[in-house]
């Protein structure tokens, strides 16, 4: 792994973040073996993000509590429709870190997507043994899949499914 790292480093890529979309050198990335400890700097931003998890726990507990308020009122459906949609893409982006949803699937195999679908799960990935990807979309109440996420679905059923390098 480490020859790995030092290759890339070496190697004058370009990478593209998948948070901003931005690109930058790989040669000037804080890669590291994520198998092993933290680097302190790696290690900082995840105890940060760790913060800013908690940070979003409560606030959602604040949230649910003004929906049940607001739920119990009595609002107009279209109110309710959009309360709840709200709270699901909110879920959504908790998924991959609820204990719950971890104890079949650890937190490092998933990636949050967002658009589409909303997670992807590289089952084993965190052993360096992907045994198989599940693409998963969370839904609350009755929501049923999207028109194309419908047809996501049936692309995969068919194994109309492909791997590409770019």
């Amino acid at each position: 792994m480490a020859d790995l790292l030092t290759s890339l480093q070496k190697s004058g890529l370009v990478a593209q973040c998948p948070r901003c979309q931005n690109e930058f050198q790989l040669s000037k990335a804080g890669l590291f073996d994520g198998t092993q400890l933290f680097p302190p700097q790696a290690e900082e931003r995840k105890l940060s993000m760790l913060a800013e998890l908690d940070v979003l726990k409560e606030q959602i507990k604040k949230r649910e509590a003004d929906l049940k308020k607001i739920l119990k009122e009595g609002p107009k459906r279209s109110e309710r429709s959009a309360i709840s949609s709200n709270l699901g893409t909110i879920m959504q982006n908790l998924l991959p870190h609820n204990k719950e949803f971890n104890k079949n699937i650890p937190m490092a195999d998933s990636r949050f997507l967002s658009q589409q679908l909303d997670i992807i799960v590289f089952h084993g990935a965190s052993q360096n043994d992907v045994k198989h990807i599940s693409f998963m979309d969370a839904k609350t109440g009755k929501t049923g899949l999207e028109p194309n996420q419908k047809q996501i679905r049936e692309i995969v059923k068919k194994g109309k499914v492909k791997s590409e390098l770019y």
